[in-house]
């Protein structure tokens, strides 16, 4: 980590640099893992690693960028009951539910184990919530194999005081740290996915059509799917496969169309050079260009960000875009740079949405939300 000043010149903030290799691996001697003790909704959860004086150990600090720590340090309670966990484990850093946070965040220390694999006992986290328990391992199994962890993984669910812990700094974030550091780029490309073969279309549409209803997505979609139906695309769902099925698509795929989601930094893991892929911008966030930029540093794959967006429509009650709300697209825009990508090659635009269809499909979401929605701009 590494001081920097704020706007003023004055004051300074810490900040998370990835390739800063000093202290990247701390080894400790009856340190004590601390899960978050409330349910609280905090912004930075009291939990991570304490050393054996009882210093909150900075390598266990989680940041989703490179200002915004995930975890604080946490306060032991005077009656605290404490675990011993004997033998040498690994702290992982925080146990995610989401797959596009477990992912990205949950799997940040994992470059470490080319180093410590064969001392370890096992690896633990904490978990991001306390409902986040060891279920959440048995889910992610296949995506913990293909990350080359053969160690057993445990969630610590109380205070648990470890023999020998070592903690390694992350190695990747969100938003500014989404392109990782060396050594975790090096251990993905190396290992992440290795022995799933290649199996699967040559171009796929990562589709979220198929998702929950409270999950959002774009606008007329289906739209989208039959004009990529049309030029040769698979439609995949990638909650209806297997994490195995998915690293063999992704890896088999030459051509890949996607609106921003999660399912896309597993590309970046496993993808190559020879792909080409374009995401399209759903919502009013700044994703699309940090998805871009990590498949073109993790994989050299030419990736372009098409956005296209007109509005965002909005889940009630709400005010800003979201994970939940909706994007409206301007189709022949979509078409046009699809094409200018080499993604597709009819060379007739795409229509947009009538009137008629966008309202059609306003009136299904709000029934399948029991709720209404709204513009994020209202029209001039």
């Amino acid at each position: 980590m590494r001081l920097a000043p704020n706007t003023n010149g004055k004051e300074q903030k810490v900040m998370l640099d990835l390739n800063d290799s000093g202290n990247d691996i701390v080894t400790l001697r009856n340190a004590l893992v601390v899960p978050p003790l409330s349910e609280a909704n905090l912004r930075e959860q009291p939990s991570g690693v304490l050393d054996a004086d009882g210093n909150f150990v900075e390598n266990s600090i989680s940041w989703t960028s490179s200002t915004r720590p995930v975890n604080s340090a946490p306060v032991l309670p005077a009656d605290a009951a404490i675990r011993d966990l004997p033998g040498h484990y690994m702290f992982g850093g925080i146990f995610y539910g989401h797959f596009g946070h477990f992912i990205v965040e949950s799997l940040a220390r994992s470059w470490a184990l080319d180093r410590l694999k064969d001392k370890l006992d096992g690896i633990i986290f904490t978990p991001k919530v306390p409902r986040v328990n060891e279920r959440a391992v048995a889910v992610h199994q296949q995506l913990l194999t293909a990350f080359g962890i053969e160690v057993p993984v445990i969630i610590a669910a109380g205070i648990t005081r470890v023999e020998t812990l070592s903690v390694p700094r992350q190695g990747i974030g969100m938003y500014d740290l989404i392109g990782g550091s060396a050594a975790f780029r090096d251990y993905v490309n190396t290992h992440v996915g290795a022995k799933v073969p290649a199996e699967g279309s040559e171009k796929i549409y990562i589709s979220r059509s198929k998702l929950g209803p409270h999950r959002g997505s774009i606008l007329g979609e289906y739209k989208i799917e039959q004009y990529l139906e049309a030029e040769g695309y698979e439609i995949f769902h990638p909650q209806l496969a297997s994490q195995n099925e998915q690293i063999a698509r992704y890896k088999a795929a030459r051509l890949i169309v996607g609106a921003d989601c999660s399912p896309l930094h597993l590309l970046a893991y496993v993808g190559d050079p020879g792909q080409k892929a374009a995401i399209l911008t759903r919502r009013s966030m700044e994703i699309g260009s940090y998805l871009t930029e990590q498949l073109r540093v993790f994989k050299g794959m030419q990736a372009v960000e098409i956005n296209a967006l007109v509005n965002d429509w909005m889940p009630q009650p709400g005010s800003r875009p979201s994970r939940s709300s909706w994007g409206e697209l301007d189709f022949p825009r979509v078409h046009a740079e699809l094409l200018a990508a080499g993604l597709i090659s009819n060379p007739t635009p795409w229509p947009s949405l009538t009137e008629a269809e966008r309202a059609a499909e306003l009136d299904r979401l709000s029934a399948s939300h029991k709720t209404s929605f709204k513009p994020f701009r209202e029209a001039a």
